[in-house]
């Protein structure tokens, strides 16, 4: 359902939105992922059609209840590979 790209992106929004309640910025996952703002906006609003993240232009991004569950999951599989 999600490239490891994608994977990707949601792991690090679930981990900073851990440390932040608000709305994460696309500066932060940028930098979380060492990558181009530009190219975290291009990719966060592809992930926010399959409806687990809303992104609000200035207000940043939060993840969606099944976002979470799904994020959460993710991380489990990640560290089950490690």
């Amino acid at each position: 359902m999600f490239s490891q790209s994608e994977e990707n992106y949601l792991k690090a929004i679930y981990h900073l939105e851990s440390i932040s309640k608000k709305g994460i910025s696309t500066n932060a996952i940028a930098k979380k992922l060492e990558t181009k703002a530009s190219s975290v906006t291009d990719m966060i609003k592809k992930i926010s059609e399959k409806n687990v993240i809303v992104y609000k232009k200035y207000q940043g991004v939060t993840l969606t209840e099944f976002g979470k569950k799904i994020a959460a999951n993710i991380v489990r599989k990640h560290r089950l590979w490690e």
